[in-house]
C-alpha cells in the first residue's frame, strides 16, 4: 500500500479569494482549494473590507486575517472541517 505524503512545498498559497458563502485560497501550483465559509464563524461576520485585509504568513502555508484574529492554514483546507463553533446554516436556521 502507498501512502501519499503532503509535501510542505505544496502548501505554498499564492492568493485568497472570500466570497459570502465561500473561502478559496489559489496555491503556488495552480490548485484551487475552497471550503465553505460557515466553517469559519469569525470570518464568515466580518465586513467585506475586513475580509479583503489578509495576508500569507511567513511560511506561506497560512493566511492570517489579523483584524478578527483569524488565522488559517491551507492543511485545514485540504483535510476539512469546521472551526468549533461553526455551524451550518441548516442548523443555525432552525
Amino acid at each position: 500500500m502507498i501512502i501519499l505524503e503532503i509535501d510542505d512545498r505544496q502548501l505554498t498559497v499564492s492568493d485568497v479569494s472570500v466570497t459570502a458563502d465561500r473561502i478559496m485560497f489559489v496555491m503556488a501550483d495552480g490548485r484551487r482549494i475552497e471550503a465553505p465559509l460557515w466553517w469559519y464563524p469569525r470570518l464568515a461576520a466580518a465586513s467585506v473590507e475586513q475580509r479583503k485585509s489578509w495576508q500569507i504568513l511567513p511560511f506561506g502555508d497560512a493566511v492570517g486575517w489579523e483584524a478578527i484574529d483569524e488565522y488559517i492554514s491551507a492543511k485545514a483546507l485540504i483535510v476539512g472541517g469546521a472551526a468549533p463553533g461553526a455551524t451550518p446554516p441548516k442548523e443555525a436556521a432552525a
